[in-house]
């Protein structure tokens, strides 16, 4: 049951990415306009300083205290598990409450465009309080592996009471995250507001008025309701992680790995606590590839998260330079080839990034057969090089590339300058402009997100193996898997 569930949860990710590259829009929407894709997100904004001021803005207004972890009085899994329940529930009904008020206060369609601000503004706060809840869980799950750690049981009882963590936080506390916020509030959001009163305003409104308007709160809805499922997926998909390494190393009675599995996972909430805050200089950021050398894998590890998240930096500079070079429509119009070519210098940048990690993962495994341990404490180094760049290498990818940087220029060309250009402009150029900015934007995210799905898989692939042989005891083999895996990705 535990394979399968995650096996659910990955599919239903894959299903949804699928959905979300080759839709994006309303079918009712598009028929409206051969030339145009319309998806106008909320937040219209003219420079990179004034959407960061408004996401700010947003987020000043929630109370992030309500989501720290209280545990005066828990001295008990059983315990434990009674007060995640009660502060999840408590967190999900005070944004459900929020919810029915606005859809009480917000009831006609005159109403609406009054204060089609305070909409945006309401699904601006349910994705960053699930987004916050989805880290609390997280926290959650680290203090029940805590508890289980320090406590005095045998080491078979410790795998035992593991279970738990899956049960009670990856089965029951995600699946409410799930079902509360992405399945029943956003579609209350949507039956009362799309498909209620902005719908009902059609005969009353002139048409390219509530177009716009019906346009607008579809796509911040869809938007609202993706970020919300990725959250969910990405906080399910750690939690379940974490749970299965701590799970493999105390069935094994190796306390000192399991140690190290529950420190990578705190590890790993500090970096999604942390994430949008980064305060690194980025103006030496060079984006260079060439492997970088260690004479250990812990050497190693380090090695790879500085040139990873270096070259990282580094295209987040050459964005800068361009967002600050391109910032007026104008500007845009004269200039439309270089910010085509950037979303192509992406797509080929992360292309390169992911090469390098697995590259940097053939040399993993060598330091480690080059060892002299046995071939079971090389089958158990290995898990190292899964956390080191499975995980975490390769999280830089999709964190910081698909999801930061490719939203940053999506926000800041397609729904700022371009959005704003719409009175100024013919409808037929402002038309080409979007649907061109929009269609670089769907197909470099799409294929970053492919390439690194893939690598991951071969990543994950490869890992496997080479385990499989170590466990057999059959270095020679071992050895083979790596050189094939190195053959394969060019090193």
């Amino acid at each position: 049951m535990k394979y399968k569930s995650l096996i659910v949860i990955l599919f239903s990710s894959v299903l949804s990415m699928l959905f979300i590259t080759a839709c994006g829009k309303p079918s009712e929407t598009l028929s409206k306009s051969d030339d145009t894709i319309e998806s106008v997100f909320g937040r219209p904004t003219k420079t990179k300083d004034k959407f960061k001021e408004e996401k700010t803005k947003n987020a000043a207004n929630i109370d992030s205290t309500q989501f720290s972890i209280n545990l005066d009085g828990v001295n008990t899994t059983n315990e434990l598990e009674d007060r995640i329940e009660e502060h999840l529930a408590k967190c999900i009904v005070s944004l459900q409450s929020r919810a029915t008020d606005l859809i009480n206060e917000i009831d006609t369609y005159d109403k609406y465009c009054d204060q089609v601000e305070k909409v945006s503004n309401f699904y601006r706060t349910v994705e960053e309080e699930t987004n916050l809840m989805s880290i609390m869980l997280r926290e959650y799950a680290a203090t029940y592996g805590r508890m289980i750690l320090d406590s005095d049981m045998s080491n078979k009882e410790k795998y035992r009471a593991v279970d738990g963590i899956n049960d009670y936080v990856y089965e029951d506390a995600c699946d409410e995250i799930k079902e509360k916020i992405y399945d029943e509030l956003m579609d209350d959001m949507k039956d009362h507001f799309y498909d209620g009163i902005v719908e009902d305003g059609k005969d009353s409104a002139e048409y390219s008025e509530w177009y716009d308007i019906s346009t607008n709160e579809y796509s911040q809805w869809y938007d609202t309701s993706t970020k919300v499922y990725g959250l969910y997926y990405d906080a399910a998909t750690d939690i379940y992680s974490f749970y299965y390494g701590l799970s493999l190393k105390l069935y094994n009675g190796d306390l000192k790995r399991a140690e190290k599995v529950y420190n990578r996972f705190l590890q790993k909430i500090e970096k999604k606590k942390n994430k949008g805050n980064n305060t690194y200089d980025i103006s030496d950021a060079k984006f260079d590839t060439t492997l970088r050398s260690a004479s250990t894998p812990k050497e190693l590890e380090e090695v790879v998260d500085s040139h990873v998240s270096e070259c990282v930096q580094a295209l987040n500079k050459e964005w800068s330079d361009l967002s600050s070079r391109i910032d007026t429509y104008e500007k845009y119009r004269e200039n439309v080839d270089d910010v085509k070519d950037f979303h192509e210098h992406i797509e080929e940048s992360s292309e390169q990034i992911l090469k390098m990690i697995s590259q940097y993962a053939v040399v993993y495994a060598n330091l480690v057969m080059e060892s002299d341990s046995s071939s079971k404490d090389k089958y158990n180094e290995m898990d190292d090089l899964k956390d080191c760049i499975y995980d975490d290498a390769c999280d830089y990818v999709k964190d910081d590339i698909y999801d930061k940087l490719l939203g940053d220029i999506k926000d800041y060309y397609y729904e700022g300058i371009l959005k704003d250009a719409k009175k100024n402009i013919a409808f037929g150029e402002w038309s080409d402009a979007r649907g061109n900015a929009y269609s670089w934007w769907s197909d470099t995210r799409g294929d970053v997100y492919s390439e690194w799905s893939d690598t991951r898989g071969d990543i994950y692939s490869f890992w496997t193996d080479v385990r499989s042989e170590l466990f057999s005891g059959d270095i020679d083999k071992a050895n083979k898997k790596i050189q094939k895996f190195a053959d394969k990705v060019g090193f």
